[in-house]
């Protein structure tokens, strides 16, 4: 823990040095943390990197400018060290698995998204976009999977959900600083980018905090999951609330064997006491409060999705190139730039088919969905970890934010390195599995 205080507060005054100087000393002051941050990875445990990345990415969306671009330029610092630590566990032979089946889909990928760069658009964006995601498989894949090897799959959950308390301490501190800056349209989006980033935070971490604090009994896993159930709620993010609610759903259900049919008796009760109360006492509020003039249309997708499609249809296999979803509709259609449109499709799903075309698609999606589908559907087992059910949640609920917004492909976004660590600790339970079941070598002589 007093390693933890040192660094954090080490980076933390590296980055108040870049805010205050970065205007008349940025070359120089910009080298100040890559030194110290290369420093102190020699001392310091790989999972003060982990910790120190999953900060990273949520404060280079901080509203405050000049944290923002330290941590924009100290994100991508994280993640060469994850490089250096592949390349030295490669030289020094201690890495703690062999290539995987898993690990040949995922170079494919990336290989066909470099690729992709040959007829691009913007092809230095596209190898840019493609190097991230290389770097993402080797740091999760590779750095993050030893450290879960020797240190538990329930550490390496605890260190993100750390980062995702002190994210929403911070975002609800700055309800008093400056509410103007967490507020946008009357939903409340934190230090994040926009209020269905911290919906899609909430989807996919309220099923792990409730399960840290049944397991623990601590007071801080159960904290951060009231913490988050408000965030959710004043986030009025549609999307994340359906995800939250049919994940957790599952999660309880599944955790609670002797009661199933009493849970299932009470949710079916409680679905029917608030489709009441939406249809007589909180008709107003609920009309007012989940937007309902806007569903017809999802809030605008229906505008755009006719126009990605047919984009799409013109380059059905292959799409435009890997990275450029935010640039390729308001480079086609001109009157989107004029209406203010930000680019993203708003659909992971719909997203890396303009990118890469349905090759792209079945290399990203396909893996994943048979993931999903093996573990919701595998044989029950009472040695299972309760934390699989839980990481299976949220594995759920993250697939099902993909539905409506674009970011699990985004290596700079802060959802997406969590969501791709709780794939690796699903993929890495199921290969636990597979060497338990395999039959020890019988003794000669026997």
């Amino acid at each position: 823990m007093h390693r933890k205080i040192i660094i954090i507060t080490l980076i933390i005054f590296t980055i108040i040095l870049v805010a205050l100087f970065s205007n008349f000393m940025t070359p120089l002051i910009l080298q100040i943390p890559f030194i110290l941050i290369a420093f102190s990875s020699v001392f310091f445990s790989r999972g003060i990197l982990i910790f120190l990345t999953a900060l990273c990415l949520p404060l280079a969306q901080s509203p405050f400018r000049m944290i923002q671009s330290a941590a924009i330029h100290l994100r991508w610092v994280f993640f060469a060290l994850f490089f250096l630590h592949v390349f030295g566990d490669i030289f020094l032979g201690r890495t703690v698995r062999k290539i995987k089946i898993f690990d040949a889909l995922a170079i494919v990928f990336v290989v066909f998204a470099f690729f992709s760069s040959l007829y691009s658009l913007y092809p230095s964006l596209t190898i840019e976009r493609a190097t991230t995601a290389l770097a993402l498989y080797i740091s999760v894949f590779w750095i993050i999977w030893k450290y879960v090897y020797e240190q538990g799959a329930e550490k390496a959950v605890s260190l993100i959900l750390n980062v995702t308390l002190l994210i929403f301490i911070i975002s609800y501190l700055m309800i008093f600083i400056s509410p103007r800056m967490v507020f946008l349209s009357g939903r409340f989006q934190g230090i994040l980018q926009n209020p269905n980033s911290i919906g899609i935070t909430c989807a996919i971490f309220l099923p792990l905090s409730l399960w840290q604090f049944l397991e623990t009994k601590k007071k801080t896993p159960l904290f951060l999951f009231f913490l988050m159930l408000v965030a959710l709620f004043i986030s009025a993010s549609r999307n994340s609330i359906n995800a939250a609610v049919i994940a957790m759903g599952y999660f309880i259900y599944m955790r609670s064997k002797k009661y199933r049919p009493l849970i299932f008796f009470t949710s079916m009760s409680l679905i029917a006491i608030l489709a009441w109360a939406i249809q007589t006492l909180a008709k107003q509020f609920f009309y007012a409060y989940y937007r309902t003039e806007t569903i017809p249309t999802l809030g605008g997708r229906v505008e755009i999705w006719p126009l990605a499609w047919n984009l799409i249809m013109d380059k059905p296999i292959f799409g435009y190139g890997f990275g450029v979803e935010e640039r390729i509709l308001s480079l086609k259609y001109a009157i989107l730039s004029q209406k203010g449109f930000s680019g993203y499709l708003h659909s992971s799903y719909l997203g890396i088919i303009l990118q890469l075309g349905i090759i792209g698609f079945i290399l990203f999606f396909i893996p994943l969905f048979i993931l999903l589908f093996k573990e919701l559907f595998s044989r029950p087992d009472s040695r299972m970890p309760s934390l699989r059910h839980a990481l299976r949640t949220s594995f759920m609920a993250g697939l099902l934010c993909c539905l409506f917004e674009s970011w699990v492909y985004s290596v700079g976004n802060a959802q997406a390195f969590p969501f791709w660590i709780i794939v690796m600790l699903l993929v890495f339970y199921r290969y636990q599995d597979k060497e338990t079941d395999m039959p020890t070598a019988m003794p000669e002589g026997t």
